[in-house]
């Protein structure tokens, strides 16, 4: 529980940033290093373009070594195969595909839904950034498993 202050002693609140929130240095402060001489970066609400990050020599050397790897049994990933997993995990969540060995799954509800979410974040942060058909996939299976959620 916080403390009360004493009666008739003033509260003092001093703005010790160095730059207002549109990135221009507050008249009168002075930088204490070279670093803070740079402006900070500029607030979570303002978008900012994403500069393409460098790949570390690390980083490539483990992918050039997983790369290298025996020849893998199934088509390569991409975007199109991702939505397909996410797909028929969905469908399996809400018992609408059946496993050969066991049968007919139980109802998840609560996993289907978050997949279903899953490939809503995707459509939402993809946009403009898709093929036709890639779009058309995705637009297609969210369609198809929302009314299947909703007709449970």
């Amino acid at each position: 529980m916080p403390e009360k202050q004493p009666e008739g002693e003033e509260i003092r609140v001093v703005d010790r940033r160095r730059f207002t929130t549109e990135g221009e240095r507050r008249p009168g402060v002075e930088s204490e290093s070279p670093a803070a001489t740079s402006p900070p970066p500029p607030p979570a609400s303002v978008p900012q373009t994403a500069a393409p990050v460098a790949e570390s020599k690390e980083s490539r050397a483990a992918r050039e070594a997983y790369d290298r790897q025996a020849p893998r049994s199934q088509p390569p990933m991409d975007f199109e195969a991702l939505l397909m997993s996410l797909y028929t995990s969905a469908m399996y969540q809400l018992g609408l595909v059946e496993d050969p060995v066991r049968g007919r799954p139980p109802l998840d509800l609560e996993n289907a839904r978050h997949t279903i979410d899953m490939l809503a974040v995707l459509e939402e942060k993809s946009r403009g950034n898709l093929t036709p058909r890639e779009q058309q996939l995705l637009e297609q299976a969210l369609y198809e498993l929302r009314v299947s959620y909703v007709t449970l």
